[in-house]
């Protein structure tokens, strides 16, 4: 098949998609300002992403909405152009923001949307645009499939589409080849580097490096609890992955301040990059994972956990509702830094035959249904589908209906 992939082409999370298409055999132009493939690949090209020309007459010519529709037009426009061009089977958006409404006004089909979580949960917030949330709603409408991972997504894509929207679910998944157990001779190495004693009890933060991932939380709780731990206990962030790299260094200044402030500096170590391949390393190193982010799609950092038999320490949020996570994770509510003290306290303390019959359980459940090669295998199905059911003749209607499909917004 031949795919036309729109997704950040910096993020692991459309890396490892795009990993799977090739590998598999499949033909895959990428479109982005990022190019995720360092050299020449068989099967693959990369086209940078379209962009308005004319928004130099913003504010001029032109008020701000004529200029940002006539920017959206302008851009579909370019993309309906490349589409013709290339004849793909399946248009595939990764993270739905305004290059899914532009594939949808430009008339593109088979037309799939993967929701990351994040793209769709801050469209809820109190200061959401009202113009952007609608256009979201129309790209949702406008999709052939969408792609979610978390349960609560199926709720908040139909409500922002205001209508019936065709839906899968279907996690990034995890390599259980790769994230297993082991790797102890790289978690001593990590403990060496980071000046961490080898009977420490190592609390881990690994999510984005963003403040509503909930790490000043987690280090309050930290400070809590430490004193109560039966061995000696260290917390490693990991502060990478921020949205900006400005706003990573400033919120890596504050959380370095607040560490100081409540008196566990010393009890804090501080992780730069780490190549996603590496990762199991990390969760060699650590006793415990800890996730407290303020919202969420189903976070394949679970996956990965669950497959390296590692203990999960989480708030719980409606999108890890009826997963696997609630069996074998300990959940706690959110909004009591107490709570989340008192549960570190509880697994840091657990015993240790209880926990490894836990986990066995967890990463038999993740191999079972989570592995990374089964969501290929569901993926490409999904794809096949859609090639199958093309309407017939598209491609010969006349121009004036395309041009009213493609700007039916």
């Amino acid at each position: 098949m031949k795919i036309l992939m729109l997704a950040p082409g910096r993020s692991i999370h459309s890396q490892r998609p795009l990993k799977w298409l090739l590998e598999s055999g499949h033909d895959v132009t990428f479109v982005d300002l990022d190019n995720p493939c360092a050299g020449p690949r068989e099967r693959y090209q990369f086209i940078p992403r379209p962009h308005a020309k004319w928004t130099r007459y913003s504010g001029t010519l032109l008020s701000p909405k004529l200029a940002d529709e006539f920017s959206n037009w302008t851009v579909a426009v370019q993309l309906r152009r490349l589409w013709k061009r290339i004849r793909p089977d399946v248009v595939h958006v990764h993270w739905v923001d305004r290059r899914a409404y532009h594939c949808v006004k430009a008339g593109l089909k088979p037309l799939v949307l993967s929701v990351w979580g994040t793209d769709i949960n801050r469209l809820f917030s109190a200061d959401a645009d009202p113009r952007y949330r609608r256009m979201i709603g129309h790209a949702l409408a406008g999709a052939d499939r969408v792609i979610v991972d978390a349960p609560d997504m199926f709720e908040k894509c139909s409500l922002l589409a205001g209508d019936h929207v065709h839906m899968d679910m279907l996690p990034l998944g995890v390599d259980t080849k790769a994230f297993t157990p082991g790797y102890q001779e790289q978690g001593i190495e990590w403990r060496r580097r980071l000046n961490i004693p080898p009977a420490a009890a190592v609390l881990l933060s690994i999510r984005a490096w963003e403040a509503r991932y909930g790490h000043q939380i987690v280090l309050e709780a930290f400070q809590r609890a430490l004193g109560r731990f039966a061995r000696p206990g260290v917390l490693v962030f990991k502060t990478y992955n921020p949205s900006s790299v400005q706003e990573g260094v400033t919120y890596e200044g504050e959380m370095r301040s607040l560490a100081e402030q409540l008196g566990i500096a010393d009890s804090v170590r501080w992780m730069h990059e780490v190549p996603h391949d590496r990762l199991p390393e990390l969760y060699a190193l650590a006793d415990m994972i800890v996730n407290y982010p303020s919202m969420d799609a189903f976070p394949v950092t679970f996956l990965e956990a669950a497959a390296c038999e590692r203990p999960v320490l989480s708030v719980r949020l409606p999108a890890y509702k009826g997963t696997f996570a609630e069996d074998y994770f300990r959940m706690v509510e959110p909004g009591s830094v107490d709570d989340l003290a008192d549960a570190m306290v509880e697994l840091v303390n657990e015993e240790p035959e209880r926990r490894t019959r836990r986990l066995s359980r967890a990463r038999q459940v993740v191999r079972d249904e989570y592995d990374e090669r089964a969501t290929t295998r569901r993926l490409l199905d999904i794809y096949q589908g859609l090639r199958s059911r093309r309407i017939s003749g598209y491609d010969n209607l006349d121009r004036g209906v395309k041009w009213r499909i493609a700007n039916s917004a």
